[in-house]
């Protein structure tokens, strides 16, 4: 079975974890089409058994000697909701037996999954699939690449620290990231409703400055770790932390798979809300106010001050019973 993931990014990668594993187990082989950067994770992480590096937007030629190098697969997985120009050429020179996709109106596609699973999360899409192709009882636990560096530098890092949450404010995209002046509201926040935890908050590279600007408004309660060096840093982070307040679905989906619960602000989109929610039984999906261009910062205050009431007190609870001893 191939997967195209040449646009796969770190967070929809994660959520679509699970789908080699159980494949694998049912004896099926997962081929992948992958950009160089994500290769590793695939093909170290994620066990997949082969992975065709190539370009995020690979040119028409590089394509045909790409599904040429491929030859014959049983069945090709494009699991996006519109197909572009490249995917379709693609879908075109690939010699597959059948071919899946969420796009329904594509004429290649006989496997069509849009209509099916609307409305459902994208691991729930993904167990679709499995189902249709005749695996039962699949187990949709995520896989959080690690790295033993970062494990290490954090652990060291975060010994001897009180309970923290973790603050993801950084994107790529304008419409995800939390500006300056929403994040100098919902640090207050989380700092008066849990006073027994401090604030962790999330850097990249290039961020740092950033950050240490955001965490020079507090005492020690609001801390980061010092130049972060990849996502890995990050992840070991959150493996830490008790929950993760963020815009960035990829996180949040990294802390699904490690069990954090997550406040997560989404744009208002309530079709992106329903693919890439949480699935923490504790976690809050709030989405902003309606705006144009998308804005994640676009909140009701009151209603995200009720939100993370809920979600602070549930985190307290949870955190009793985590603690209390077997009878």
């Amino acid at each position: 079975m191939l997967f195209i993931r040449w646009d796969a990014k770190w967070g929809d990668s994660v959520v679509f974890s699970f789908v080699p594993r159980e494949l694998q187990r049912q004896g099926i082989s997962v081929e992948v089409i992958a950009t160089a950067d994500m290769a590793p994770v695939f093909r170290d992480q994620f066990g997949v058994d082969t992975v065709h590096v190539t370009k995020k937007r690979a040119g028409y030629g590089e394509i045909r000697q790409l599904a040429k190098r491929i030859g014959q697969v049983d069945l090709v997985v494009f699991f996006s909701h519109l197909a572009n120009h490249r995917a379709l050429y693609l879908l075109s020179q690939l010699q597959a037996r059948h071919v899946a996709s969420l796009d329904d109106s594509v004429g290649l596609v006989d496997l069509k999954l849009g209509e099916a699973t609307r409305g459902r999360h994208f691991a729930e899409k993904y167990l679709t699939l499995l189902e249709r192709c005749g695996v039962q009882g699949a187990d949709t636990q995520y896989l959080v690449p690690r790295n033993e560096q970062s494990e290490e530098r954090v652990a060291t890092f975060v010994r001897g620290r009180r309970p923290f949450i973790c603050f993801n404010a950084f994107s790529k995209g304008r419409a995800r990231t939390l500006t300056f002046e929403t994040s100098r509201q919902l640090i207050p926040m989380l700092l008066e409703r849990l006073p027994g935890h401090d604030v962790c908050v999330l850097s990249a590279p290039g961020k740092q400055q950033e950050v240490e600007a955001l965490c020079q408004q507090w005492s020690e309660r609001v801390f980061s770790l010092p130049d972060t060096q990849s996502v890995y840093d990050n992840i070991a982070l959150i493996a830490h932390a008790d929950a993760l307040v963020s815009g960035i679905t990829a996180t949040v989906h990294i802390a699904d798979g490690l069990g954090v619960p997550s406040f997560v602000l989404f744009p208002y989109d309530p079709a992106d809300r329903d693919d890439w929610h949480s699935r923490h039984p504790l976690s809050v999906n709030m989405l902003a106010q309606p705006s144009e261009p998308l804005d994640v910062n676009q909140l009701d205050w009151d209603e995200v001050k009720k939100q993370l009431s809920w979600f602070t007190s549930e985190l307290g609870v949870s955190k009793l019973d985590h603690s209390s001893p077997e009878p």
